[in-house]
């Protein structure tokens, strides 16, 4: 593609715990924000379950308040909810129910975000292939809501490999899972974050993060480069979340020894 533009790799600052989010104990990980960045939900193990939990703060510069279950009453449930993915107003939340359940990915929606979510709906589009033994998990739908990226484990999967699908407004019927083959390796691929009108891309790949670009939202994307001052050698990195500015990345490390929620700022390009 001739004269289209090519991002260069974001990179970032030294990560930083978000200590108001995480417990000294249970595992906290799966950060999703709303577009302002007011508030965070996560998946939190503090409760004796894998459940969602939310926090807000007033503004940018105001600390995180004390996450709560409060709201989430009709999303958590005695099965495993983890990976939530909220869009862009706050209103629509994509996460990962598992256990005895249709095991896969659901939607629960709001009026307001000062209300409580409502009855999550399993998402029949979004789980693709049961029939057959195919799972679904780690949703992430892009800021406009036009694709959704998963990861799919069944026949014709190496393990965990990342799929996308798409539509031409969000109030249309998503299309077929298209694998993205050339992301996908031997081992496991989860954990997608789309961004750049689907030019770019970040992903974890074994236990690390990955960045990914490509000239249009319809060509194979090129290499991936991993994001290396994210990563450490002493754990796991998943589940990266970045602001729709850009500005910050949100992940969970294990770099301390627990799971836990981190971010750090963009210094370039």
């Amino acid at each position: 593609m001739i004269g289209a533009f090519v991002p260069e790799r974001p990179r970032f600052t030294a990560p930083e715990k978000v200590t108001a989010l995480n417990d000294d104990v249970a595992r906290d990980e799966d950060p999703t924000l709303t577009g302002e960045l007011l508030e965070i939900h996560f998946m939190s193990e503090r409760g004796g379950n894998q459940d969602i939990w939310v926090s807000s703060r007033a503004d940018l510069g105001s600390p995180w308040e004390t996450p709560t279950v409060e709201l989430l009453e009709k999303i958590n449930s005695a099965d495993k909810e983890d990976t939530p993915a909220i869009s862009n107003d706050g209103l629509r939340l994509w996460f990962f129910r598992g256990g005895e359940q249709q095991p896969g990915i659901w939607m629960s929606e709001r009026a307001s975000r000062g209300d409580p979510w409502g009855d999550p709906l399993f998402v029949e589009a979004l789980n693709p292939g049961r029939e057959d033994g195919t799972q679904t998990m780690n949703p992430h739908v892009d800021l406009p809501e036009l694709r959704a990226v998963v990861g799919l484990n069944g026949p014709g999967t190496q393990g965990w490999d990342l799929a996308i699908a798409s539509r031409e407004s969000p109030e249309d019927a998503w299309g077929e899972f298209v694998p993205l083959a050339e992301l996908n390796d031997a081992g496991d691929q989860l954990a997608p974050f789309l961004f750049d009108d689907g030019r770019q891309i970040f992903f974890r790949s074994g236990d690390d993060l990955f960045w990914a670009r490509r000239p249009g939202p319809n060509d194979p994307f090129e290499a991936p480069e991993a994001l290396e001052e994210l990563n450490s050698p002493d754990g796991r990195e998943n589940d990266p979340y970045l602001s729709p500015d850009g500005s910050v990345v949100f992940f969970s490390s294990e770099r301390s020894g627990g799971t836990d929620i981190y971010e750090a700022r963009r210094i370039a390009p």
